[in-house]
This record gives structure tokens, C-alpha cells and sequence, in this order.
């Protein structure tokens, strides 16, 4: 603790008199840096609200949340199958081209490789399995963009010969997945095993198995992976910043003629004897719940139909998301 020392003379003699003071007793200002940490920690989770805000009103997750209210929802509420877009199939056909070009480029600079195992028959397997998921690919796509093409009779007859097709279709696509996991399995088993060192003997084929295995393995794990970011990680998220990603997510916001049509005025400090005109515009609250800051003279205020009242900037960004009250959670139209 600092202390502050006065020198002071004596008026009948020389004599001097010592004064010590605290300097706790001087000031009982708090120190800036208290303050200054504050507004820090709430432009942080400023920032990261806004951020979280951005991710639950995104295209990819939204269709996240499609992907598995579709692979775990009820049987009569699932739906269209998100995997039968267009943007997904573009990227599974993507996906699969990149596959057998690299397949074809490695075992063109690889012929002199002599590995153990027969890795080049597992590669030329998944190759061939690459090609029929690509005309599986396409003969899904086709069926998918030819709805309203059957008009007369002899087209009616034609489309049922297509049904035909499209149940062959998805047996086939059930073997050539029972195939590529029985692949999957074998190639694990003849890539890992150490006891040859079949790395030494064949480095290009060794590292083309690991890479696809790796795919492959990625793509089994997805909807455990999904399970654990919608399941795990978001809850978490959204109980650390107090804001529900999963209502962001859905099309719950509301219109700007909707928001419009709310009461609204400008925020004016009314004293004690103001008259009951001017008590009318009074805001109850002392700050908005949003944004936690203090209502200003002039500053626009919402009033939404529970009585609650905020910023009109801060409610109308909220309602454009969930049209719903942020204290109250009561719907803006009920």
C-alpha cells in the first residue's frame, strides 16, 4: 500500500510534524483497466454470437440437419432425400472422377512395382467399383429430372417399365455397397499387414491403398461424426452462448412487413412529475436484454405483443432469425 508523507512547520517553534496518509483514503476511483476488460469480454461474445448466428443459417448446415433428421427421423416425417439434390450428386460425381483419375495415373507410374499382396487387384476391384457407382450415379440423376415427362398412355406404360428399372436399380446399388465394405475390409488386411513390409516393395500402390481406405473410412464414420457435432457440440455451443443453433437453423424468421408493423417509439427519460403523455412513452426496463446496454434519450425501442421491449435494431435482427421473443420464447404471431 502506498503512503503519502507531509511535511508541515510549527507556528511557535522550528519544529516539524510528520503526517503519514494512506493513499486508499485518497481516491476510491475504480481503475480503468476493470472496465476496459469488460467491454473486451462482451465484444468477444459479441462477436462469437454473431458468428454462431452465421453458421446455424447456413446452406451446409442446414443440410446437415436434413442428413440426419432423414437418417433418424420417424418413417411417416422423413421427407425428401437430401441426397437426391443436385449439388450433392454434382459432388459425389466430382468425388468419384478425382478417385479413378488418380486409380489410373498411379497404376500407370507404378508398373514396375512388384508388391506382395495383391494390391493392384484390390485397386483394379475399387476402380471397377468407382465406374458402376458413376452409371449408378447417372441413371439416379436421369430418373430424378424426368418427373413430368409421361403425358399420354404409351408414356404411362413406359414410366412403369422405368419403376421396374429403378427397383433393379437399388438392388444393385445395395450389392455394390456390400461390395465395397467387404473391399474395404480386405484391403485393410492386406494393406496393414507389416509382416512383409509390403510398403518397401510397392510405395506408390501402398500409399493409393492408404488414401482410399482413409475415404472410405471417413465415409462410414459420417453419421457417427454428424451424430456427435449435432448431438455434442452444438448443445455445448449453444448453452455456452445462450443461443438455440438448432431454431436458428430453421426458416422461423420473420418478414420486414411483419417486424414493421410492431409498435415502436423513441426512448425518453421521463421524471416523476411528467405528465401521463410523456409517462406513455416510458420504457419499464432499464436496458435492453440483448444487447445488455442501457436505453439512451432518442434511442428507437420495439414493444413485441408480450410486453417485453428492446432496441429496435437489436429485436428486429432477432426476429429476422426466430420470430419468437428472446425472454418469453412467445411466437410473434400466435
Amino acid at each position: 500500500m502506498d503512503t503519502l508523507y507531509s511535511v508541515q512547520p510549527e507556528s511557535s517553534s522550528n519544529i516539524f510534524s510528520i503526517t503519514i496518509s494512506s493513499s486508499s483514503s485518497l481516491s476510491t476511483t475504480p481503475p480503468r483497466g476493470d472496465n476496459t476488460h469488460a467491454s473486451a469480454s462482451v465484444q468477444e461474445r459479441s462477436f462469437y454470437l454473431r458468428f454462431a448466428m452465421r453458421v446455424s443459417r447456413a446452406k451446409w448446415f442446414i443440410f446437415l440437419r436434413r442428413v440426419f433428421h432423414y437418417q433418424n427421423g420417424s418413417r411417416s416425417d422423413l421427407g425428401s432425400n437430401p441426397f437426391n439434390s443436385t449439388t450433392w450428386m454434382m459432388y459425389e460425381m466430382i468425388a468419384l472422377l478425382v478417385q479413378l483419375t488418380v486409380i489410373t495415373l498411379t497404376l500407370a507410374i507404378s508398373k514396375e512395382e512388384r508388391p506382395i499382396w495383391p494390391v493392384r487387384l484390390w485397386i483394379t476391384g475399387y476402380d471397377v467399383g468407382c465406374l458402376l457407382s458413376l452409371m449408378l450415379l447417372y441413371d439416379r440423376f436421369r430418373q430424378l429430372n424426368q418427373g413430368n415427362w409421361f403425358v399420354d398412355i404409351e408414356q404411362q406404360h413406359r414410366g412403369r417399365d422405368e419403376t421396374r428399372s429403378s427397383h433393379l436399380m437399388n438392388r444393385c446399388r445395395t450389392s455394390l455397397e456390400l461390395f465395397f465394405a467387404i473391399w474395404f475390409v480386405v484391403g485393410n488386411v492386406w494393406v496393414f499387414d507389416s509382416r512383409f513390409g509390403s510398403f518397401n516393395h510397392a510405395p506408390k500402390l501402398h500409399a493409393l491403398c492408404v488414401s482410399l481406405l482413409s475415404w472410405n473410412a471417413l465415409c462410414y464414420s459420417f453419421p457417427f461424426l454428424l451424430f456427435l457435432f449435432l448431438c455434442c457440440l452444438v448443445p455445448l455451443i449453444s448453452s455456452l452462448l445462450g443461443y438455440n443453433m438448432n431454431m436458428g437453423s430453421s426458416d422461423r424468421g420473420a418478414s420486414d412487413d411483419q417486424i414493421s408493423s410492431l409498435p415502436s417509439w423513441k426512448h425518453k427519460r421521463v421524471d416523476d412529475n411528467a405528465s401521463d403523455s410523456d409517462s406513455a412513452l416510458k420504457t419499464d426496463d432499464p436496458e435492453c436484454c440483448i444487447c445488455l446496454a442501457k436505453y439512451k434519450d432518442k434511442e428507437e425501442v420495439r414493444k413485441l405483443p408480450c410486453s417485453h421491449k428492446f432496441h429496435l435494431k437489436c429485436v428486429d435482427q432477432w426476429l429476422r432469425i426466430i420470430s419468437c421473443c428472446p425472454l418469453c420464447k412467445q411466437d410473434l404471431f400466435r
